[in-house]
């Protein structure tokens, strides 16, 4: 049985075999810890505007691999995939299942060839099934998943399960009695949990001569890119990430200096720990130049509930403070840092939604501007209905945190993990109460 590192290192030659490229130097470093992660070598250094990976288009994997050069659609230019091993999902399937699913179905395929896959150099570097409860809260088992009630992530996770249970059996019903021995419940979840944590949104990759000839909007699904997603997290991290559509090459660049036995990060983009917790399976922890804690919170029923993009946070410290880096990136206008203390931190967007409901039908019209609302230079008794209505939705909150307290010790790393997640949770709380007293 092939190591980690002889497994890393055919990845590495399959990507070459195209065109790729990990730089030389960078290697690829795992531990227990990290995983796989890129590093710099030993008397090497990596600068501005250096690749990182340069990965061909033809190694990526999603759905335009299962409709590519099907019958019934358009052909793409994405590389060839044997289609002796890899049969066509019915035309049925394909044209009434949503991509982003009939993409993690072309997964499962994959994953059920084995060597016999194109990706398999890939496939094989992944976590695997069986591996996966403990690497996604949605897949953990259910004791784990309790240590998570009273937060947010507690009830996205029922929300994510539910949806992966519905997906899954409208999907299996459209496909022939054959494959449903194999295209199993827990292996569509694995082939979920791989989208999920390792993914790229098409419409950041893609030539613009391949999105425009989809039979979907482009980013409908998403696209797994080998060896460039070894690269792990930090919001911090500069990079760029660029296509040559001549070459039909995909390249993530540094964008800063990096010395010698450094970890070179990519950067995932602007998420709170619960994005993180709930995508990725880690959370960030604070310290005194960057906090990644916030609360996320609704302020109405909505159809897609675990969509978390979708709501307001509240914040451990000020929202302007520059260690909230997530949370300055969420302001809706630069005019809400002059706010009044006890709104610092709260994102703009929920004051606002919250004055638009309270003076709604009102002799008071919704003709306040935002930097108004913010500075509080609206009428009193609304004033007061804001703060009075966040501080009893936070209080309530914090008390479903407090009372949904474990019953026993932490035994494990998943929920070792979410002690030390609920414990900021409570601290983002207390904060945002203590903000709102001042008001």
């Amino acid at each position: 049985m092939a190591t980690v590192a002889e497994r890393y290192d055919a990845l590495l030659r399959w990507v070459e075999d195209d065109g790729g490229s990990l730089n030389t130097a960078i290697e690829i470093y795992y531990d227990d810890l990290t995983k796989a992660s890129f590093r710099v070598k030993d008397s090497c250094s990596l600068g501005v505007d250096d690749p990182i990976v340069t990965l061909p288009l033809s190694k990526s994997l999603s759905y335009i691999n299962a409709i590519d050069n099907h019958p019934d659609f358009a052909s793409f230019s994405l590389g060839d995939v044997n289609r002796e091993d890899t049969p066509y999902f019915p035309t049925e399937f394909l044209k009434t299942t949503p991509p982003h699913i009939a993409g993690r179905f072309f997964l499962m395929q994959q994953h059920l060839l084995g060597s016999k896959s194109k990706w398999w150099p890939y496939i094989r570097t992944l976590p695997q099934p069986e591996h996966m409860g403990s690497i996604l809260p949605a897949m953990w088992p259910s004791d784990d998943i309790d240590f998570l009630k009273g937060t947010n992530a507690f009830s996205a996770i029922q929300d994510i399960k539910s949806t992966l249970k519905k997906e899954y059996k409208r999907a299996i019903k459209l496909l022939p009695e054959s494959y449903h021995s194999e295209y199993t419940r827990p292996l569509y979840y694995w082939a979920y949990g791989i989208f999920t944590s390792r993914s790229f949104r098409p419409s950041l990759i893609l030539p613009s001569q391949t999105s425009s000839s989809l039979p979907c909007d482009v980013d409908d699904f998403s696209v797994l890119l080998p060896l460039y997603d070894i690269g792990n997290h930090s919001p911090l991290a500069k990079i760029a990430w660029t296509t040559d559509e001549q070459a039909q090459l995909c390249i993530l660049r540094c964008r800063q200096t990096y010395s010698n036995g450094e970890q070179v990060f990519n950067n995932y983009g602007m998420k709170t720990n619960v994005e993180l917790l709930l995508g990725y399976g880690f959370v960030i922890p604070e310290d005194d130049s960057f906090h990644n804690d916030y609360i996320h919170i609704q302020t109405k029923a909505d159809p897609e509930a675990g969509d978390l993009a979708a709501t307001h946070v509240v914040s451990l410290r000020p929202m302007t403070h520059q260690s909230s880096l997530v949370g300055r990136s969420r302001l809706l206008s630069a005019d809400s840092l002059g706010c009044l203390p006890c709104f610092s931190h709260i994102q703009d967007t929920l004051i606002l939604a919250l004055y638009e409901t309270i003076t709604k039908g009102e002799s008071e019209t919704n003709n306040a501007s935002l930097s108004e609302i913010m500075r509080g230079e609206i009428a009193d008794d609304v004033l007061r209905k804001i703060i009075d209505s966040l501080g009893s939705k936070l209080s309530i909150d914090l008390e479903d945190l407090e009372m949904s307290e474990p019953e026993y010790e932490a035994t494990n790393r998943n929920q070792q993990l979410v002690v030390h997640y609920r414990e900021q949770c409570g601290k983002v709380l207390e904060n945002v109460l203590r903000s709102l007293m001042t008001g």
